[in-house]
Formats: C-alpha cells, sequence, structure tokens
C-alpha cells in the first residue's frame, strides 16, 4: 500500500546542475563552465516495507516423484494478527458460509478448516491464511500500484 508522507517527513534534496559556456571554446581557450545548484523537496511514498511469507507443503505431505513440494506465499505479518483481527476473520467465513462457530478470536481447528475451504473454493489448498485470502475478505487493504 502507498502513503504519501508530508514533504516536511520525508525529503529528498536534488541537485539540478545546468551548465552553460563562460565563452566561447576555442583552440587557444580554456573551456569553462558554471553550474547552478537547485535544490528541490520531494514527498516521496512510503511503502510499507515487511513482507511475511509462509511455506506450505503441497500434495498433504507425500512425497512426488521422490520430492516435497512447497508454494511460498505473502501472508498477514504476525503483529497484525491479533485477537481483534481472528474474530473479524471468523466472521468473514461465516459471513460466507464457511465458518460455524461463535467469533472467539482464536484460530482454533474449526477456524483453520474454515480458512481452507474458502481458499481451496478460491484455487489454493492451505489452511494457512494467505494476504490474498485476507484482501479478499476485506481484512487487510488491496496493494494498489501507480505507474
Amino acid at each position: 500500500m502507498l502513503r504519501a508522507k508530508p514533504a516536511s517527513a520525508t525529503t529528498l534534496a536534488i541537485a539540478l546542475a545546468l551548465f552553460a559556456p563562460v565563452a566561447p571554446v576555442s583552440a587557444d581557450t580554456v573551456e569553462a563552465s558554471r553550474a547552478r545548484i537547485v535544490p528541490a523537496n520531494l514527498a516521496l511514498p512510503e511503502t510499507d516495507a515487511r513482507q511475511c511469507w509462509a511455506r506450505y507443503t503441497i500434495n498433504d505431505g507425500k512425497a512426488r516423484n521422490g520430492a516435497l513440494e512447497e508454494v511460498a506465499f505473502r501472508v498477514p505479518c504476525p503483529e497484525h494478527v491479533t485477537d481483534r483481527f481472528i474474530s473479524t476473520l471468523q466472521r468473514a467465513l461465516a459471513a460466507r458460509g464457511y465458518y460455524d462457530g461463535a467469533a472467539t478470536g482464536r484460530a482454533d481447528n474449526a477456524t483453520r478448516a474454515a480458512v481452507q475451504a474458502f481458499q481451496r473454493d478460491n484455487g489454493f489448498n492451505s489452511p494457512i491464511l494467505t494476504l490474498e485470502s485476507a484482501q479478499r475478505l476485506g481484512l487487510v487493504p488491496i496493494e494498489i500500484t501507480r505507474n
């Protein structure tokens, strides 16, 4: 997610040098130039530098062709997954018919099963909540990049 900070918080001084010859250049003169330095303040967007990832073994942890297959994916960072976040997750899954319990704020087996069922129906079979699923459920903002 991109958030712009005020120019006074994050600034970058850029010096623009404009070169202009002082005198015509010829074989018997020394080339001279002068520079004009113009500082500029630019507000830079703040990016969420921290990205959290998880790995999950696919095929129920069974080797395929002699090798375990893992997939890596982005997840909500642990500091954001609070009891309040979990209870909101439970309510969001219940509203979509995936969770049939109370919003306790605890990531229990029923919550993990509901997450896995929701994600399986959306193309990814894992009990670990992905960032994309959290965004689909409206739990975390969707990152929009502007070019």
